[in-house]
C-alpha cells in the first residue's frame, strides 16, 4: 500500500501550523464501516435508558471542557473564541441534550389506529404496532464551518437512535473531530461503534457514500450534495441532505429597526458569513429604509475584525481559506459589474490571514449577488412596497433553508411566515434555531431535504417496524380460496360496509361474513 496521504493543518487567521493528520485510503471505508456494524449490534440491542446515560455522561464531560473544545474550533476555523462558545460548544450541548433526554419517548412501541376501520378489527381480534428500531451504520459528511456542533449534534442523534457511527469531518478541520472521538471515547461508548474516516470529500466522502451504510447524513455544497445522493442511489441507501441557503430577512415598517439592525449584523457575519442560514438578502419596507441603513452600517463598522484568544472584544474572524477570499473578490466584482453599490468594506483588511471584510451591498433581485450561494461576509439590501411584494422576493430562490420576519404584529409576522418556502422562519429572531435541539432542522429544494433534530431527525435515523397481530379468531378470510359466488357477495357487502356506510340489511351481511370466515 502506497504513503497515506497526510493533511497539513494551519490556523487560517494567522497561518500557523496547527499539525498534521494522516488520512484514510477509499478502499479502507468499507472496513471502517464494517467494524461500526459490528460494533451496532450491540448497541442496538440496548435500552433506550443505557444509551442515554451513557450519552449524558458524553454530554458532563463536554460541558467541563467548554473551554478546551471552544479554543480548538477556533484555532482550526479563525473565528472569535466567543462564537466558538455560543454557536459550536452551546449548540453541540444544546443538541446533545435533546438527543439524551429525548431517546426514551421516541423508542416507545406504540399502536395503529385504524380509524373508521376500528370497531370492525377489534371484533376480528387484530390489532397493528409500530416496533421503533435502528437504522444500523450512519455515515455522517460532515462540514468545517461548524466543526462540533455540526458532527457532534448528529453524532448524538445517530448514537442514541442505537446506531453506530462513520464520521467523515471535513479536511479543513479534522482535529476537532479527533478531539471530538477522544471525548466520547473517554465516556465509555463501546469500542468500535463511532468511525473517523479522515481525508479528502472527493475520495473518502465517495468511498462512503458507496460504501452500504445504512443512512447518509450530509451537510455542504449543494453540487455536492447531488453528487452524493447519485452515488447512495447505486446501493438504494437513503439520504439527509442539508445543503446552502440564500436566507431572507424581511423587515416591515413596524419593525423595531434598531433590534432588526442588530441582528441582521449578527445573521449576516456570524462565522464571517460562512453559514447555510446566514442572512444574506435584507428586504426592507420601502418607507423605512432610509431609517435602517444606517443603523446597519453603524453596527457593522462597530465590528472588531481579526484573531486573538484573549481579546473578547473581537467579532469578526477569518474565513477558511485563501480560496474562499478569492470568491469573495470574484462575487463582488460580479455584483458591481452588474450594478451593485458597495455601502460598507467590500475589501481585505491589512491582516494576516485570510480576511475579508463585512461587505454590505445596495443590490437588485436579477443579480447573481441575491440569486446565488454566497458562503461568505457579503450581506444584500433591497426594498419592497407591500408585504405580498416581500413575500414573492424573498420566495423567488432556489434555496429554501431559513428566513426571518420582523414585525411589532406577531400575528402578521406568523401569517407571513407561513407562505414562505423555507424549513424554518423566524419571527423577529435569526440564525439560531440550530441550537433548540427539540426543534427540526433542514429546507427545500437547492437547500436540500429531510430534517435533523427534534422528532423529524430521530425518524430518519431509525425505521419502524409495522407487526400486525391477528388473534386467530376465524379460521379463514373472505378473500382465502376456494373463490365462489357466496364470497364474492360477501366481498361486496363488506366492501359498502367498510367503505360506503351502506347499512341494509346489516346482520345479514354481519353473520354471512362470520359464516365464510369460519369455513
Amino acid at each position: 500500500m502506497s504513503r497515506r496521504p497526510v493533511i497539513h493543518k494551519s490556523n487560517p487567521a494567522t497561518l500557523e501550523p496547527l499539525g498534521e493528520v494522516e488520512c484514510a485510503f477509499p478502499e479502507e471505508v468499507p472496513q471502517i464501516v464494517e467494524a461500526a456494524r459490528k460494533a451496532q449490534a450491540a448497541w442496538g440491542n440496548e435500552t433506550p435508558l443505557k444509551r442515554s446515560l451513557l450519552l449524558r455522561r458524553v454530554q458532563s464531560i463536554l460541558a467541563e471542557r467548554t473551554d478546551e473544545f471552544a479554543e480548538l474550533v477556533s484555532r482550526e476555523t479563525g473565528k472569535p473564541f466567543m462564537e466558538s462558545l455560543a454557536t459550536d460548544v452551546m449548540n453541540a450541548l444544546s443538541v446533545g441534550d435533546f438527543a439524551a433526554s429525548r431517546v426514551e419517548h421516541v423508542f416507545r412501541e406504540s399502536k395503529v389506529d385504524f380509524g373508521p376501520l376500528s370497531s370492525m378489527m377489534r371484533y376480528m381480534g387484530r390489532t397493528s404496532h409500530l416496533i421503533p428500531r435502528p437504522l444500523g451504520v450512519i455515515g455522517i459528511i460532515a462540514p468545517w464551518n461548524y466543526p462540533l456542533a455540526i458532527p457532534y449534534s448528529q453524532v448524538m442523534m445517530s448514537l442514541a437512535a442505537g446506531n453506530g457511527v462513520v464520521l467523515k469531518p471535513s479536511s479543513h478541520t479534522p482535529l476537532t473531530a479527533m478531539r471530538m472521538a477522544e471525548l466520547f471515547k473517554e465516556a465509555g461508548l463501546p469500542e468500535g461503534l463511532l468511525q473517523l474516516a479522515i481525508g479528502s470529500g472527493s475520495k473518502v466522502g465517495e468511498a462512503l457514500a458507496t460504501s452500504g451504510v445504512d443512512r447518509i447524513v450530509f451537510t455542504g455544497h449543494a453540487d455536492v450534495g447531488r453528487r452524493i445522493m447519485t452515488l447512495a442511489s447505486q446501493r438504494l441507501v437513503p439520504v439527509t441532505l442539508e445543503l446552502g441557503g440564500k436566507d431572507a430577512m424581511i423587515i416591515l415598517k413596524d419593525a423595531d429597526l434598531k433590534r432588526a439592525a442588530r441582528a441582521a449584523c449578527w445573521g449576516a457575519f456570524v462565522n464571517s458569513g460562512q453559514t447555510c442560514v446566514a442572512v444574506k438578502r435584507v428586504y426592507i419596507d420601502e418607507s423605512v429604509e432610509k431609517r435602517f441603513t444606517p443603523f446597519l452600517l453603524k453596527e457593522v463598522s462597530a465590528l472588531k475584525q481579526g484573531f486573538d484568544l484573549k481579546d473578547p472584544t473581537i467579532s469578526l474572524g477569518s474565513m477558511i481559506s485563501e480560496a474562499a477570499v478569492k470568491e469573495m473578490e470574484a462575487q463582488l466584482a460580479r455584483a458591481e459589474e452588474q450594478g451593485a453599490t458597495v455601502l460598507a468594506g467590500g475589501k481585505r483588511p491589512q491582516l494576516k490571514g485570510s480576511f475579508f471584510q463585512p461587505t454590505v451591498l445596495r443590490a437588485e433581485q436579477h443579480m447573481d449577488i441575491v440569486r446565488k450561494e454566497t458562503f461568505g461576509p457579503i450581506v444584500s439590501l433591497m426594498t419592497f412596497k407591500t408585504e405580498e411584494e416581500a413575500v414573492a422576493l424573498a420566495n423567488d430562490s432556489p434555496f429554501a433553508l431559513n428566513g426571518s420576519v420582523w414585525t411589532s404584529d406577531v400575528e402578521k409576522g406568523r401569517e407571513i411566515a407561513v407562505q414562505l418556502r423555507s424549513g424554518t422562519i423566524t419571527i423577529n429572531n435569526v440564525a439560531y434555531t440550530y441550537g433548540l435541539g427539540a426543534t427540526p432542522w433542514g429546507g427545500r429544494g437547492d437547500s436540500g431535504f429531510g430534517r435533523t433534530h427534534g422528532d423529524a431527525g430521530f425518524e430518519e435515523l431509525i425505521e419502524r417496524q409495522h407487526v400486525h397481530l391477528d388473534r386467530g379468531k376465524f379460521s379463514s378470510e373472505i378473500w382465502w380460496p376456494p373463490y365462489g359466488r357466496e364470497g364474492m357477495e360477501a366481498m361486496h357487502d363488506f366492501t359498502g360496509l367498510a367503505f360506503n356506510g351502506e347499512r341494509d340489511g346489516l346482520l345479514q351481511k354481519l353473520l354471512k361474513a362470520r359464516r365464510l370466515m369460519r369455513r
